[in-house]
């Protein structure tokens, strides 16, 4: 298993002038460790950069998971699944020579069918993939030496172009220092290699530009029985002030923190806009189209996994969940089921990673108030601009409006598995400061609340606000 306390040098090429590193010529354990970046969970990202990661709402959205009392949650275990998630190809990333995210104990309050306490680490067979990684030399890919560039393109020495080149900048005047480095620290940077090697610790503040997209607007047909879930957007001047959902919304915009960088860059194809997260999913589609992957690597990189009953009912983004198993270990022997599946223990001799029963962190003895699948509790909540969840009630209304003296106007949103759409009624309702309206009919794809929480901190104005206002002018401009 790989430690913190293991380091890889790397021969570095500094311009002077600019204060900046132009590339990084390394072996391959570096570039090993950049690739299994894709892999890693949101949620990862987040908890190993101390919830300061600059990843739009994913800081705020991650603090509300903590925050919330496990009274709404279906098990303890969810808040686990969501801070803590679980990366699918951990068991590869073991081999990787600095292994950023160690596997520990996930799931420590769930209860075994033998009634004791699942909370004991067991070990893995490390190639149980099958995979000769000793003629491979690497974990992810094999080669020799790579170049990456401060904005994480990479490429291998022999397959390196002019436009590669290009990227570097000017190369009159470079530095070349050698710099060991134990644990990689920046992501969301623009120029993530410049603060990792270059900047003293407590100065790395990741920051990254994130340019604007410009928003159309369609009125289309709404298909009732495509509706798999509803949302109220409460306007307030040029902004979302809060959304009222229910627990399937939720279950979105948690699950949000399980998606696998990878992931979150294959959703979002073009629209992504974090440079160098662009710049390494296309590195390492090029490397796999050059051959430099380890077999059956690509999928994990290009393609990555949600672990088993990570998924939620009810979702509109699909995300395709990984077949490999997972093991426990609980306490005490467990008796051998009738499908001779079976928990290891530590009065087992040997004890190793033997197949075993999978249970769902999600599974909750509390009855009808925890859909079977959900991260939490069926009733309605209060979703802030930054993702912040907490349970409806008027004392969180009354903190939200309690400084509002604008009219707050309501949207209804019908969310279905290929698009979002603004429900139709034809009434319009006046209490005090707020105007109720359901709309008329206005489509936009769910993904864009995803790309507004990963690039924007007021991810319901940036993904909602434009089309919601635009509906709300037709409809008083047809004086409905």
């Amino acid at each position: 298993m790989a430690t913190d306390e293991q380091k890889i040098t790397l021969k570095v090429f500094v311009n002077k002038t600019k204060d900046c590193v132009a590339f990084v010529e390394s072996d391959l354990d570096f570039v090993d460790v950049l690739l299994s970046f894709l892999t890693l969970p949101v949620g990862t990202v987040v908890r190993l950069l101390n919830k300061r990661s600059s990843l739009g709402c994913f800081d705020k959205l991650y603090q509300g998971v903590e925050r919330l009392d496990k009274k709404y949650l279906a098990t303890e275990a969810c808040r686990s699944m969501l801070t803590k998630p679980v990366n699918s190809s951990g068991v590869t990333c073991q081999k990787l020579k600095i292994n950023i995210d160690d596997m520990g104990d996930y799931y420590s309050s769930l209860e075994c069918h033998c009634g004791e306490g699942m909370d004991e680490a067991i070990s893995y067979d490390l190639n149980q993939d099958n995979v000769n990684y000793e003629e491979c030399r690497g974990v992810f890919i094999r080669g020799d030496k790579f170049l990456v560039t401060d904005a994480l393109l990479v490429a291998s020495i022999e397959h390196a172009t002019s436009s590669f080149f290009g990227c570097c900048g000017d190369w009159t005047g470079l530095e070349e220092r050698s710099i060991g480095i134990k644990r990689a620290q920046s992501l969301v940077s623009d120029t993530p290699l410049t603060d990792v090697l270059l900047r003293k610790e407590g100065d790395i503040s990741p920051k990254f530009s994130v340019p604007p997209v410009k928003k159309t607007v369609a009125i289309e047909a709404l298909d009732k029985k495509k509706i798999i879930y509803r949302i109220k957007l409460s306007l307030v001047g040029n902004k979302v002030l809060y959304a009222e959902a229910s627990q399937d919304f939720v279950n979105e915009i948690f699950s949000f923190l399980t998606f696998p960088l990878g992931t979150l860059k294959k959703q979002l194809g073009g629209r992504c806009r974090i440079t160098c997260l662009n710049n390494l999913y296309d590195s390492a589609r090029q490397l796999h189209t050059l051959g430099c992957m380890v077999p059956g690597c690509e999928e994990r990189l290009l393609n990555p996994k949600l672990p088993p009953y990570f998924n939620c009912n009810n979702r509109a983004i699909e995300v395709e969940v990984a077949r490999e198993e997972m093991y426990y270990a609980c306490d005490y022997r467990c008796r051998l089921s009738s499908t001779r599946y079976y928990c290891s223990s530590p009065f087992h001799y040997g004890r190793k990673a033997k197949r075993a029963l999978l249970l769902d962190p999600k599974t909750s003895p509390k009855g009808l108030d925890f859909p079977k699948g959900s991260f939490c509790k069926k009733l309605t909540y209060i979703v802030s601009d930054e993702l912040v969840v907490t349970p409806f009630s008027f004392t969180s209304l009354f903190s939200l409006r309690r400084q509002i003296s604008e009219p707050v106007k309501m949207v209804e949103l019908g969310i279905d598995k290929e698009e979002v759409c603004l429900s139709s009624v034809a009434t319009i309702a006046l209490h005090l400061t707020v105007r109720l309206m359901l709309l008329s009919l206005f489509v936009f794809q769910v993904l864009d609340l995803l790309d507004a929480a990963l690039s924007s901190s007021t991810a319901l104005t940036e993904a909602f606000f434009d089309r919601a206002n635009a509906a709300l002018y037709l409809v008083d401009e047809k004086g409905e």
